[in-house]
């Protein structure tokens, strides 16, 4: 099946509605009810989310981010499974439809459930109204007026740049709330009280673009041990936050990203432990998962602590680039991950398709002429990954 058809077909059947249903005779799809344990005075109401525009106001989404619905899609075979694959997504998403064929292609490849887990306020983590264009189009409109300069200001990314211009310390914020989220989610299925999971199923990650700083955060920090033996596959990531742009129409606008990297690159920022309300039995967590961000921030005063992370994840890490990503360059990627530690190096691959990508869509799927190059690349970069996550 080509990729458009099989993106077409995966759109049409799912659902986060149902708990369980059948997407074909060799993939499942199941949705489980998640409550985050996490919150921060960001909650609360402001004079920010009051903003008054023709009626509407744009909504902070607090009801959705804290109980939503995340995805296992997983073999059609009525069995515990030993192994889990987390996809981690990209910024400013707010449908699954993109990673829905990446899901299904993991599981069929490798016979191993994929869990689609949404980040702190995006996907079916942030309100509908987000994803509305004659409503955004109208805040974009007004970003537009009353900051001249402002580039790239569109309805798709109005959303996240008027949060982050207002509020930058909710990247960091709204980060560590779906780090601290999915150490409860895995915790519960090494402990075997989440299905489809034998007790001790060991965790990887195929993590997409920011995906990869999670994951990175998650290999170097290895919160309650959850994560020592696990593999990561590095898809269009991997290099420091000072070395990617965040700029674009569909993900953020200039203004918002400006202010965005300067208080994430700030010396002056602290680990937000006063803006993260967290259970007392994971406070203990903050420090390294702070630490291990920092890590990964490019910032000069920790690149030693970045070294000497990497170095110890060589063997469990592959990553795919592609020479024509402006958001995250391969050349950054290899960059931060080409170099030799300990007489080694990262297993880093650049790609370049041919036909026109972006970092944010690598796989179009709507023109029908590139269809079948687009076909060859996908399955290219999947069974990479697959093959990556079968070796041990």
């Amino acid at each position: 099946m080509q990729l458009s058809d099989l993106s077409n077909y995966l759109a049409g059947k799912f659902s986060l509605e149902k708990p369980r249903y059948v997407l074909d005779d060799h993939v499942v799809c199941q949705t489980y009810d998640f409550v985050s344990d996490i919150s921060s005075p960001f909650d609360s109401e402001s004079e920010w989310f009051r903003v008054g525009l023709a009626g509407n106001s744009l909504e902070n989404g607090v009801k959705e981010n804290r109980k939503f619905r995340y995805v296992i899609f997983s073999p059609a075979q009525n069995r515990k499974f030993s192994d889990a694959i987390i996809l981690l997504h990209g910024l400013n998403e707010r449908r699954w439809d993109k990673y829905l064929p990446w899901a299904y292609q993991l599981v069929l490849d490798t016979q191993k459930p994929v869990i689609l887990f949404p980040f702190a306020y995006h996907i079916n983590r942030s309100p509908q109204t987000w994803c509305c264009p004659r409503l955004m189009n109208q805040f974009a409109v007004l970003r537009r007026t009353t900051v001249p300069s402002v580039e790239n200001s569109t309805f798709v990314n109005v959303a996240i740049s008027m949060r982050m211009d207002s509020f930058p310390e909710l990247f960091i914020v709204s980060g560590l709330q779906t780090y601290f989220d999915l150490v409860k989610l895995s915790s519960a299925i090494r402990a075997g009280q989440c299905e489809p999971f034998e007790t001790g199923c060991k965790i990887d990650f195929f993590a997409y673009s920011i995906g990869v700083l999670l994951a990175e955060m998650f290999l170097i920090s290895n919160p309650l041990q959850l994560f020592s033996d696990s593999k990561a596959f590095f898809f269009c990531g991997g290099a420091t936050f000072d070395q990617i742009n965040g700029c674009t129409r569909s993900i953020m606008d200039s203004k918002a990203f400006v202010h965005l990297r300067n208080h994430v690159l700030s010396p002056q920022t602290t680990v937000p432990e006063n803006e993260m309300k967290i259970p007392e039995r994971q406070t203990h967590l903050l420090a390294s998962a702070w630490k291990a961000f920092l890590a990964m921030s490019g910032l000069k005063a920790h690149a030693q602590d970045r070294e000497n992370a990497l170095s110890k994840l060589i063997n469990r890490v592959k990553t795919i680039g592609l020479k024509n990503d402006f958001v995250i360059p391969a050349h950054a990627i290899k960059e931060t991950l080409g170099r030799v530690f300990n007489n080694r190096r990262f297993d880093v691959d650049v790609l370049d398709f041919p036909y026109k990508y972006s970092h944010e869509t690598p796989f179009p799927v709507t023109n029908q002429h590139v269809n079948e190059n687009v076909n060859q690349a996908f399955t290219q970069v999947f069974q990479k990954a697959s093959l990556f996550f079968l070796s041990r």
